[in-house]
């Protein structure tokens, strides 16, 4: 049960570039248009439209629904469960009592038995921890159950364990002393030292005068000890009650059978006692001073300034929703033109500009920005000068209609995107309306009334604009390494220097027009056509030896995904070789073709184009994404991009300070330690595979040795192609050979038998020894056992991915239920089909140091029992139920046979692993986990131990020192 929003402020978030989905709640009907009623209890008190396609109503008991038909993923269910509860409720002495009581309700009800309800839905096909959730934020929980069934039973079953949580839950006093342990553990995983730190500074003064300010959602030490079971379950009466509760289900079934089981389920539940008082929220006011240093050796660098105003908690409007619409053409503009500002190479690595709307706390432009070390005044000064430039002059109209037309694009995609919209993301994205007050308005409403508003997007309303947005007085929080000399005293003397910075006014860019990018060679010819009839696919060969497989699907309407692959990646690298592999996110990032990164942006401006690069184990990739309309400009630039890409000096260094300003951030926590640093261990000590280098080979990265690594590696090799979506086949095979297919033909030098001999050899000495500077009480600790192949060996490795799933879900009972000892244990397997020796099986813990040997002795225990006995048959039934709900779902999506198609399709075999995907862990039998767990990790197969300790530890551990350094 995550707390999935920190108790700094629940913002929603404009992405600088503006690439994220706009979601309903941050748009509204046309300028010109009456307003329409609102159609649902969503709506009250607004004048925009409700969706149609939603059913809602109130039942008798206040609870408030809505239901909606969605075909995506197929035969599924979503539902949502909202309370009006969240840490803002709580008084002095209940901090955390709101996140605690989340967590008891799962913890046995009136018919159903402590774990009881999880083993339910896990029977009927829903993963605990994926398809089963909660969260908890200031203002509000949700309970998530994504159900990979849609029959009516289902459902039913489903619904009556939900009912109960919210209305009938036991809160005992033994599993409530338990689940304390459990949310200690979880405060000690999300709420580091640093994590504290970072509140203790900032709370103060961004939340000034707010409630929010003085509140914890995971709670303290003394609030968590204070909540016994009989206080806990009065709070529990006082809020989890009909009127404070929302059920919205989405789902691939008839609506009126999705109401009908929520009046049946939650009809019967009825308040206990009078309702609680609306608190106090308080409003935000001036802070005791207006800047702060949070100082840690481990922190991010970077500064962030915000501009805060109050809340406006009145119902969304048309009104409303026009002026966010001016306030994202500002914004956009504002990060054009940071953007550009720190392309050129200043104390300025990056910046961007958000701004958000939270309920009943309050309403901020936050301004963050990236700085080389030791300059963070001289960054201040620079994007406080891009600011100062909007605020002193209009944009020009050239600017605004290019952030324009990317808004519009986005919006039109949510149009076209919609008739295919997955349940989860509607579920989720009305939930989020609620939480902000908004109505979940029609795509079409969004569309239309932003198309009739365009022609008042001119440049004195924007900078008009800019200096509403900017008019509040900002508040600074530097995030340094180092403290800063002179202290608040000196902050706030910058902070007021910056407001007075030099105005930096926007260098136009050149006029650019797509037809500059060339691409030199012919168009190749098809030279053969092969299909897959039994997964639809067609595979294409060109006259150049580009081989393409297509897939068309239904699942995204209106979308077209393509992968490239180029070469043989990271295994086609010399055994033990580092390389440069780890700058693969630069690529690209510059400039193609014609066009520098800024001028790129402008072209690309009004296309629904994305695409990224970067090395994984087997190839180079270069993946994107478009439309019908658009995609043959995709393959035309990605053509680009590999032989194109522009080489900056500047972006290098860009990219390198990037990296060290988040650098020394790794150490704060065990799991990004392992993350960053263990790789090399999984894999045998082949440095081929590992995380960031040492600090000092990030600092000496230069250009000539980024391009002399890249240079060869994107024009040599084979390229192998997947397109998946909703195109047309005819069009795509053209747009392909006018693109890759222009490309001279490659040579495949192949790999070698050695390249490809990759093991999870264990090291010479066991426990590896890493180390973290966060919490000196808490540590990681990892086992691995190496195991076949898949390629070995495809039933053993489905019965391992079932044991996987029974070791966590024993360790979760086992360890983290009934002990308090950790807040997820993982358990994890890992067999590409590209390294045919390669195989493992990782299961481990983040815990505090002094459960390390309790956790040892129930991880023994554990497969001990199941090497030995096996599995018991309704463990079993459930993990096999959830592994293939989880499949069969995966194959629904676009993203899956993007990866699939990637296998080598010559390969028998590789084909066979697509083919019977379904088949084979279908197949998987108790006795067979019990006899892969035997094989490879029995008693007598010890496998070897990563654990990342505290930096200062004296627990005893064989150390093994990694490239894990400064």
């Amino acid at each position: 049960m995550l707390v999935s929003k920190p108790s700094t402020a629940l913002f929603w978030v404009l992405a600088a570039s503006l690439a994220a989905p706009v979601t309903a709640q941050t748009t509204a009907p046309t300028a010109t248009s009456p307003a329409v009623p609102a159609l649902s209890w969503q709506g009250a008190g607004s004048d925009l439209p409700s969706d149609p396609a939603w059913r809602t109503g109130i039942l008798p008991n206040g609870l408030r629904y809505a239901v909606r038909q969605a075909k995506r993923p197929p035969g599924s269910i979503s539902v949502r469960v909202r309370i009006d509860a969240g840490a803002l409720m709580e008084n002095d002495e209940q901090q955390g009592w709101t996140h605690l009581l989340e967590h008891m309700v799962f913890r046995g009800t009136k018919d159903f038995a402590d774990g009881e309800g999880v083993k339910i839905w896990q029977r009927l096909g829903a993963s605990f921890g994926t398809d089963t959730n909660a969260f908890t934020s200031l203002t509000s929980t949700t309970y998530v159950l994504d159900l990979p069934r849609s029959d009516a039973a289902s459902y039913a079953q489903a619904m009556k364990v939900l009912a109960q949580m919210m209305g009938s839950a036991t809160i005992s006093p033994a599993a409530l002393e338990t689940e304390r342990k459990v949310v200690l553990a979880e405060r000690a995983l999300r709420l580091p030292p640093i994590a504290q730190k970072v509140q203790a500074v900032t709370n103060p003064i961004m939340l000034a005068g707010t409630k929010a300010a003085v509140r914890n959602i995971i709670g303290t030490d003394a609030t968590l000890s204070a909540a016994d079971a009989d206080r806990l379950r009065a709070y529990y009466k006082a809020w989890y009650r009909p009127s404070h509760a929302q059920v919205i289900v989405v789902g691939d079934a008839d609506p009126a059978m999705l109401e009908a089981e929520i009046r049946r389920s939650f009809g019967a539940w009825h308040a206990v006692g009078a309702a609680p008082h609306k608190p106090d929220f308080g409003a935000p006011t001036a802070p005791p001073r207006d800047a702060a240093a949070v100082v840690d050796p481990q922190i991010a660098m970077s500064v962030n300034l915000a501009y805060i105003t109050r809340h406006d908690e009145r119902p969304w409007t048309i009104a409303r929703q026009q002026r966010q619409y001016e306030n994202w053409i500002a914004l956009a503009v504002l990060n054009q033109r940071l953007s550009s500002e720190a392309q050129k190479g200043g104390a300025l690595v990056g910046a961007g500009m958000t701004i958000g709307a939270s309920r009943h706390i309050q309403d901020q432009v936050n301004l963050s920005l990236r700085f080389k070390p030791g300059q963070w005044k001289a960054a201040l000064n620079q994007a406080t000068g891009v600011l100062n430039g909007a605020l002193a002059g209009p944009p020009s109209q050239d600017e605004i209609d290019m952030q324009a037309l990317r808004i519009a694009t986005t919006l039109d995609q949510q149009v076209a995107g919609r008739p295919t919209a997955t349940s989860p993301g509607l579920a989720n994205g009305y939930v989020n309306d609620i939480d902000q007050g908004d109505v979940s308005a029609p795509e079409t409403f969004y569309r239309d009334l932003f198309a009739a508003q365009r022609k008042t997007f001119t440049p004195a309303m924007v900078q008009a604009t800019v200096r509403r947005l900017l008019a509040p007085d900002p508040r600074l929080i530097l995030y340094s390494t180092t403290p800063v000399e002179g202290g608040d005293a000196a902050l706030t003397t910058a902070l007021a220097e910056a407001r007075k910075a030099i105005a930096i006014r926007e260098r136009p860019v050149r006029a650019v027009s797509w037809d500059e990018l060339k691409l030199p060679g012919a168009p190749a010819t098809v030279a053969a056509t092969r299909r897959i009839d039994d997964l639809g696919v067609e595979r294409v060969t060109l006259s150049n030896g580009v081989e393409i497989a297509m897939k068309r699907t239904d699942f995204e309407k209106d979308r077209i995904r393509v992968s490239v692959s180029i070469g043989h990646g990271l295994i086609g690298e010399t055994p033990g070789d580092p390389g440069l592999a780890w700058t693969s996110a630069q690529l690209m990032r510059s400039g193609v073709g014609p066009f520098n990164a800024n001028e790129l942006t402008r072209v690309l401006a009004g296309r629904n184009i994305s695409f990224i690069a970067g090395m994984i184990n087997d190839a180079l990739k270069v993946d994107g994404s478009s439309d019908r309309q658009n995609v043959a400009d995709l393959l035309k630039v990605m053509t680009a991009g590999v032989t194109q890409m522009q080489y900056r000096a500047n972006g290098i260094a860009q990219f390198r300070d990037e990296i060290m300003a988040n650098y020394q951030s790794v150490y704060s926590q065990p799991g990004s330690v392992l993350q960053v640093f263990g790789n090399p261990y999984l894999f045998g000590g082949d440095m081929r595979f590992r995380g960031y280098p040492p600090r000092t080979e990030i600092e000496g990265l230069t250009l000539s040795a980024f391009r002399d690594y890249w240079e060869p590696r994107l024009s040599a090799g084979p390229i192998r192609m997947v397109v998946v979506g909703d195109f047309d086949r005819d069009q795509i095979v053209d747009a392909i050979a006018k693109s890759f297919g222009t490309l001279a033909p490659r040579i495949d030098k192949g790999v070698t038998a050695a390249q490809r001999g990759v093991r999870p050899t264990p090291p010479a000495a066991s426990p590896v020894t890493l180390y973290h500077r966060g919490d000196a009480g808490q540590a990681l600790v990892a086992r691995v056992w190496p195991v076949q192949g898949v390629r070995a060996d495809v039933p053993a490795t489905r019965a391992m991915d079932v044991a996987a799933t029974i070791i966590r879900t024993r360790l979760t009972e086992e360890f983290r239920e009934k002990q308090g000892g950790s807040y997820a244990p993982f358990a994890t397997t890992y067999s590409p089909v590209d390294l045919p020796n390669y195989g493992r099986l990782m299961v481990g813990a983040q815990l505090a140091t002094n459960r390390i040997d309790d956790f040892e002795r129930v991880l023994s225990a554990t497969l001990a029992d199941l090497a030995t006995n096996g599995p018991k048959p309704d463990e079993f039934a459930r993990a096999k139920t959830t592994m293939l709900g989880g499949f069969t779902r995966a194959r629904t999506e676009n993203g899956y046979w993007l990866s699939a198609l990637g296998f080598d399709l010559d390969d028998a075999f590789e084909v066979d692993l697509i083919r019977q995907g379904v088949a084979t862990r279908e197949a998987v039998t108790a006795d067979q986990v019990r006899a892969v767990l035997a094989r490879f990790a029995g008693p007598a197969q010890p496998g070897f131990e990563i654990r990342v300790l505290p930096e200062a530890s004296t627990l005893p551990s064989t150390p093994v020192r990694t490239t894990q350094s400064d």
